[in-house]
């Protein structure tokens, strides 16, 4: 069911939205129009233009310093144009330690299972649908 094409271009997707975090209009693209993301804070949004708006916001604040990465564990093809991406992501602060020390500004955890269900779309373009971080407590 699975190509090794197809498990580069989504391997490919994961890292570009990692190396896009902060960079609003391609990070954007990566996802589907109607995509879903709940991040490691619980916060959920649907859509590209809800998504936007949440992004433009945080990249304004002190989260624009928060950085993530993540690795890929697994990949399981539902049907050849879907697919679960299993994912660690590990959390990174950088803001300023005053900003840090502030118990409302806490971060919920250093890492977290991030859950991709990724499409292939007509234009052939792997896109993000949803993406869920269940946060790691320590």
């Amino acid at each position: 069911m699975e190509s090794n094409g197809d498990v580069a271009a989504i391997r490919h997707l994961v890292a570009d939205a990692e190396a896009h975090q902060n960079d609003l209009d391609p990070f954007l693209a990566l996802h589907t129009a109607d995509t879903a993301i709940v991040n490691i804070a619980g916060r959920r949004v649907t859509g590209r233009d809800a998504l936007a708006e949440a992004m433009k916001a945080a990249l304004e604040s002190p989260l624009a310093d928060v950085i993530t990465r993540t690795e890929v564990a697994d990949i399981r093809f539902v049907r050849p144009d879907v697919a679960i991406v299993a994912s660690m992501k590990r959390v990174f602060d950088g803001r300023d330690p005053k900003v840090r020390e502030d118990p409302r500004a806490a971060l919920p955890s250093a890492s977290g299972w991030l859950t991709y269900v990724v499409v292939k779309e007509e234009d052939g373009a792997w896109r993000i649908a949803s993406a869920q971080t269940t946060p790691i407590r320590a």
